[in-house]
């Protein structure tokens, strides 16, 4: 998704950019009532171009968060999964029980994860693209502490992340190998009974 948003987002300022006849007829209008301002005319039309440009960026950033937030949110709610956990054979569920996450408990998880995955990094950059360098750094260092705060839990303690403890969830396996090795050795007995 971040590569597709990044190729849409560089296809849209290329487009305005290149866009000759529109520039050319807001150019020209701009020339006229310019009073003969055409250095400041010549101003105008580059940021007119630069406040695309940046504002462009911040969406594709904000559908980059809003895309990973709904990713985690759905796949949560409707599979106690992500796509790629169950592919790993891990399972989302409540702290204490083992039930299903319920719909606070996976937008509380979904939001830290997005939080920690893109957000501060988004918003780093959505910064540095604004003019705000000073800003963008400090935002990055709280990209880098948030990221590692979150998995660096997940290595300690119970061995849950930052984002696992304030939505109430736990990650488990789903895979089971002693019940796997046994339904293959009773799989094994019961050909042998049908055999003999």
């Amino acid at each position: 998704m971040a590569v597709l948003l990044a190729w849409l987002t560089f296809h849209r300022i290329s487009a305005k950019a290149t866009d000759v006849t529109s520039m050319a007829g807001t150019s020209a209008w701009k020339v006229i009532t310019s009073d003969g301002d055409l250095a400041g005319v010549g101003q105008g039309v580059g940021e007119s171009l630069w406040h695309f440009a940046v504002n462009s960026v911040w969406q594709a950033f904000a559908a980059l968060f809003v895309f990973a937030f709904a990713y985690h949110f759905l796949s949560l709610a409707v599979m106690s999964r992500t796509p790629g956990q169950a592919l790993t054979a891990l399972c989302v569920t409540r702290r204490g029980n083992g039930a299903r996450p319920g719909r606070g408990q996976a937008a509380v998880r979904a939001t830290v994860i997005t939080l920690a995955d893109v957000g501060w990094y988004g918003l780093a950059c959505c910064l540095l693209a604004g003019g705000e360098v000073v800003l963008s750094v400090l935002c990055w260092v709280v990209a880098v502490a948030f990221f590692a705060f979150n998995a660096g839990l997940a290595l300690v303690g119970s061995r849950r992340s930052l984002a696992d403890r304030l939505a109430g969830v736990t990650v488990t396996s789903t895979w089971r190998l002693p019940a796997a090795l046994a339904r293959i050795g009773g799989a094994e007995r019961r050909s042998e009974r049908l055999t003999s």
